[in-house]
């Protein structure tokens, strides 16, 4: 009996209008998910265009940024930098020969470039002259000493007669006055030998010293005359090298310090012996004298060089030198990039003493500070005010 009653309302649901309805329902909310679904859909599709478009747009103008070369500066406390002197050799000991009395050469030991040794003859005068004057003395001298002992005796009887009253005092002045004449000539004779035998012992003409003929100014037949100079000659065993020292570096260096110089191309020893005070008004430096302890490899006149490092306080910072743009009043410009967003950055523009350069590399001071982006490459082609993006990061060392 229940199962007859299911059937017959089953029966009767299928033919009513219920189910129209349920129908119509089930359309409309279909119809409606599909609606919400497609502007779901739709606005999706026109969010991602536009974010697409926008990062498209983004790329674009990040492309359009031209890229640069930079890096981070960092403050130098001490500047190490090379310092060059420059000289010449010259020798410690140098003289000009000259003869002491005049006359005409009768030879010539020595010429230009030669070695000689302390104590060689250099070069003789014609001295036949002085033998014959120094002869003609002796003489005289001879005659002069025995008139003096003639009047030496002559005072003695003039002295013995007079005491006996045999004698006027008149006659023993005047035996007094011719002894006393003819002991002046004879000194005066002696004083001409002595004059004559040193212009004999001049006429040859020795090396004071062990050195090197660097000059030859006479020939023999040459008439020369008293302080004329003959030679030039120098101390070859003794080499100095002269350099110039700023005087702001003047303590620098201290007596008997060692030091390396370069002669030639080639390294010798050297030891400070002075520091002249004197100061060069149109260089501003001072002399360095080192003496070389092996002069074998140089002759004087040869250009020497020493090279030292020093250390010096000085706030800076370590740039390559073709940063560097030429400003007014001897200063000089960096380029530096300054932060934007989104990982740009605006080129600006900073003054800068330049202190000292090394290589490719210059120590400058200025509007710079520790952090800040220094650009190194395409400066040619930026402005300041122009933005940029930079790119990795070049590995830089400062000396």
């Amino acid at each position: 009996m229940g199962r007859l009653l299911a059937s017959s309302w089953r029966h009767r649901l299928r033919g009513t209008p219920l189910k129209t309805s349920w129908n119509h329902l089930f359309r409309g909310t279909l119809a409606a998910l599909l609606m919400v679904g497609a502007t779901l859909a739709t606005v999706f599709f026109l969010s991602s265009q536009h974010s697409s478009a926008q990062q498209a747009r983004q790329q674009g103008a990040d492309n359009a940024l031209l890229q640069v070369a930079s890096k981070a500066l960092e403050q130098a406390e001490q500047l190490q930098r090379d310092v060059r002197l420059t000289g010449r050799v010259v020798a410690r000991q140098s003289v000009s020969l000259a003869f002491e009395p005049a006359g005409r050469v009768s030879a010539v030991s020595a010429d230009r470039g030669d070695a000689v040794e302390q104590g060689d003859v250099l070069a003789t005068l014609d001295t036949r002259r002085l033998e014959s004057r120094l002869a003609e003395v002796a003489a005289r001298s001879e005659e002069a000493r025995a008139s003096l002992a003639l009047a030496q005796r002559q005072e003695e009887r003039e002295a013995q007669l007079n005491q006996s009253n045999f004698a006027s005092r008149t006659a023993l002045d005047q035996a007094r006055t011719d002894r006393l004449t003819l002991q002046a000539r004879l000194a005066a004779l002696a004083a001409e030998r002595d004059s004559l035998t040193a212009d004999l012992d001049d006429s040859t003409l020795k090396a004071p010293f062990a050195g090197r003929v660097i000059e030859r100014h006479v020939s023999v037949g040459s008439l020369v005359s008293s302080g004329t100079t003959a030679f030039d000659l120098i101390d070859v065993e003794q080499l100095e090298a002269h350099l110039g020292l700023p005087a702001a570096l003047a303590a620098t260096f201290t007596p008997d310090e060692a030091v390396e110089l370069m002669v030639n191309g080639e390294e010798v020893s050297g030891e400070v012996r002075a520091r002249l005070p004197q100061v060069d008004s149109d260089s501003r430096t001072q002399t360095l004298v080192v003496s070389l302890e092996a002069p074998d490899h140089a002759v004087p006149g040869d250009l020497a060089e020493l090279r030292y490092r020093i250390t010096e306080p000085a706030n800076g910072y370590w740039v390559p030198l073709d940063s560097l743009q030429a400003a007014d009043r001897g200063l000089w410009n960096v380029l530096v990039a300054e932060p934007l967003e989104n990982d740009h950055y605006r080129v600006a523009q900073a003054s800068v003493e330049l202190l000292h350069s090394e290589g490719d590399q210059a120590f400058v001071r200025g509007t710079l500070a520790p952090g800040m982006r220094l650009i190194t490459g395409g400066t040619h082609r930026v402005t300041p005010g122009q933005q940029v993006t930079l790119s990795e990061e070049v590995a830089y060392e400062s000396p």
